[in-house]
């Protein structure tokens, strides 16, 4: 292909750009049809950074850790933050799912579940009352791998992140998916 040919890309690092297109990324207008720019590439904004996990202070007497499960949250369209009085009907919780997850382990014995109507009795006898102000909200995140089966995701195990946010809308940068937020409250 010679030079003169209209579909020769050009060489030397310049990229021959259309005049409406020169003069948008210019702002002005061209004297030439075309204006060989440099082949640099586009500036990107940076990826934020993702902190290590938060330390977690230890329970004390009157407070308990609530799992909140991420799409039942998104569901509802619920909300609560930091210093907020609350009462919650809460359910035993799947702690083989939280240890799974979790890089430090952490018990959380209850869960606010909005679908108690799909448990079975022996779940609902769980059931436990909790009135109390939200001392911490700590936002946990995983990545999902390929499983063994195809097409199937799951779970980094122990890949999660614990991130302390003031509210569950307050979304702090993380690897992965959020998967749920774990509740601090005190009775």
């Amino acid at each position: 292909m010679s030079p003169s040919e209209p579909n020769e890309r050009p060489t030397g690092g310049h990229v021959v750009l259309p005049r409406l297109l020169w003069e948008r990324l210019s702002g002005g207008p061209s004297s030439a049809p075309s204006e060989p720019v440099s082949a640099a590439p586009i500036p990107r904004s940076p990826a934020p950074t993702v902190a290590p996990d938060d330390p977690v202070p230890a329970l004390t007497d009157g407070e308990t850790d609530v799992w909140l499960t991420e799409w039942q949250v998104e569901e509802d369209g619920f909300d609560v933050a930091v210093g907020e009085h609350v009462t919650w009907t809460l359910y035993e919780s799947d702690q083989p799912w939280i240890d799974l997850i979790l890089a430090v382990p952490r018990t959380v014995p209850l869960q606010r579940d909005t679908y108690d109507h799909e448990r079975s009795e022996d779940e609902l006898s769980t059931r436990r009352d909790v009135r109390g102000v939200v001392i911490r909200i700590d936002q946990v995140s995983v990545r999902f791998v390929s499983s063994e089966r195809r097409g199937y995701s799951v779970p980094e195990t122990h890949g999660g992140q614990q991130h302390t946010v003031s509210s569950l809308s307050d979304r702090r940068p993380h690897h992965g998916d959020i998967t749920g937020w774990i509740v601090r409250v005190r009775s």
